[in-house]
């Protein structure tokens, strides 16, 4: 107990004190000086997320020491060769282990992290990194317990194998840190010339901060291979990256969203038997300045608990003079507002984000929606055609059965009113989104949002065909953290039945 102790005092400590001189110099002292070099043009790391990071860091420390206090053991009893010495086997064999371990800790990385974004597991484990978009230091150490020791399992086996000298795993585990703080910095450092190889296939700040603004892509740790030939790495990369180096000026972060701000419920409509739209009404004009295709962070307590959700905004921008998400039942945050909110009602939320959105260069945007994620298509469809009433627009809609379609009416007035808008329904059991729906449009820019299945079922229809990657846009969503043991608190809420002919909550409200 008293190694474990000492272990985890002295690597905790030291830990966030390095974190801490990084934040304090980059984040604070010389910010003004390197604002241009910000990936994320919106501040959103306050001081509360960096608060639950350093908890987060500090409980995940715990399953780290633990396993370091169980390696030694092992070593002691025989099982691994984890020497104390260095040099024994000769100095290129200290270096050739010092790069297999780089090696090997690259591809562990790659394939455990990719695991941890199954929507299965997701949610349990890996969401709880992801609660922090905007990246800063103390976010490379915030990780659950499970991922901080899943993730160095890797060199059990390794030790058990061949023999590592303590310098080596001191270099690779010093190399470590580095790397982590570097992709976590929310700064972009390395010069232009990164952007060629060899330097192109390293992992930058800005790989890595999107991977937590976009979440299904940059998988890597320290090499962009893995992604490159799993075709996981995100397109925007390199653009972004560029982008960074193109800006002048010291003053570039556009809007601080580091804390969440009161949002009025204006009114609720059930759109069906398991959808209901939220309409909010901001004091704050910033609310009202964001992008087609983006989506509302809210924050709401339920039964004693704190859930941050997003949801895809429904409603158009220099359109509509409020704001609206359109939700449908899953978890505690959308059971809230189906069930429990009423109008006049306040949320918490951040101002609207994201990347999703259309490409203003595209001749002919074909939209792929499966369910609820026509939300977002809804809110691109209403701004495109308010800029340019011509603009060739075409929407393929998986859904569920007819009486389900979400905003059916509206789609059918837009195609009405614009000619070069249409609309084709695939309902479920009756028709499916093939290859041969596809076709006809491949020479134009696609934009996918919907459950995972139709996603990789139109990405390959879509690769087949020979279209481009980089005319496909995907929304990739994913659910808030929760713990294992909330999940199962949860349940008898969650799985409420559904009420199909109950009145609306507005009227609840007036009556």
């Amino acid at each position: 107990m008293r190694d474990f102790l000492a272990n985890y005092l002295t690597g905790l400590g030291s830990t966030l004190a390095i974190l801490g001189l990084v934040y304090v110099a980059v984040w604070w002292l010389f910010h003004r000086w390197v604002a241009r070099r910000k990936v994320q043009l919106s501040r959103r790391a306050g001081w509360t997320q960096i608060r639950e990071e350093i908890w987060h860091g500090a409980v995940a420390a715990l399953g780290s020491s633990a396993l370091v206090v169980s390696l030694f053991w092992l070593r002691d009893h025989g099982w691994l060769k984890l020497e104390a010495e260095t040099g024994v086997h000769g100095l290129w064999y200290e270096a050739v282990t010092i790069v297999a371990l780089v090696l090997v800790a690259d591809a562990w990385f790659y394939w455990l992290h990719r695991w941890m974004h199954h929507p299965r597991v997701y949610r349990y484990v890996h969401a709880l990194h992801h609660k922090s978009l905007d990246v800063n230091p103390f976010t490379s150490n915030s990780f659950h317990v499970i991922e901080a020791v899943g993730l160095t399992l890797f060199i059990v086996p390794v030790l058990m194998l061949m023999p590592v000298s303590a310098f080596a795993l001191g270099v690779v585990q010093a190399m470590g840190l580095f790397n982590n703080v570097k992709s976590h910095l929310g700064y972009e450092f390395y010069p232009r010339f990164f952007r060629h190889a060899p330097f192109r296939w390293l992992i930058t700040a800005t790989n890595h901060s999107l991977h937590h603004t976009q979440y299904n892509g940059n998988y890597g740790l320290y090499f962009r291979f893995w992604d490159w030939l799993c075709g996981t790495e995100l397109k925007a990369t390199d653009r972004l990256f560029d982008d960074i180096h193109a800006r002048k000026g010291r003053e570039t972060v556009v809007v601080d969203n580091a804390q969440y701000r009161p949002l009025l419920i204006d009114r609720l409509e059930r759109e069906t038997a398991d959808v209901v739209s939220v309409y909010f009404r901001p004091e704050d004009p910033q609310f009202h300045r964001y992008k087609a295709g983006q989506h509302l962070t809210v924050r709401v307590k339920v039964g004693g608990r704190t859930h941050m959700r997003c949801f895809s905004l429904s409603s158009a921008p220099g359109v509509d003079d409020f704001l609206r998400i359109t939700v449908k039942l899953n978890g505690p945050v959308s059971h809230y507002f189906y069930y429990d909110a009423r109008s006049g009602d306040t949320v918490q939320a951040l101002y609207p984000t994201g990347d999703f959105a259309l490409d203003p260069s595209a001749d002919h945007h074909v939209m792929i929606a499966g369910g609820s994620g026509v939300t977002p298509f809804l809110s691109m469809i209403r701004t495109r055609l308010a800029q340019n009433e011509d603009a060739r627009i075409t929407l393929l809609y998986a859904s569920h059965p007819a009486d389900r379609v979400l905003f059916a009416d509206a789609l059918d007035q837009l195609a009405a009113r614009h000619r070069n808008f249409t609309w084709t329904p695939f309902i479920s059991g009756q028709a499916r989104i093939g290859r041969e729906n596809l076709a006809p449009y491949r020479d134009a820019t696609f934009y996918v949002c919907g459950p995972e299945g139709l996603k990789a079922t139109v990405t390959r229809h879509l690769d087949a065909l020979g279209v481009s990657r980089a005319r496909v846009e995907t929304e990739h969503c994913a659910e808030g953290y929760v713990p294992l043991f909330g999940a199962l608190a949860n349940r008898e809420r969650t799985d409420r039945p559904k009420q199909t002919d109950v009145e609306s909550p507005t009227a609840k409200r007036a009556a």
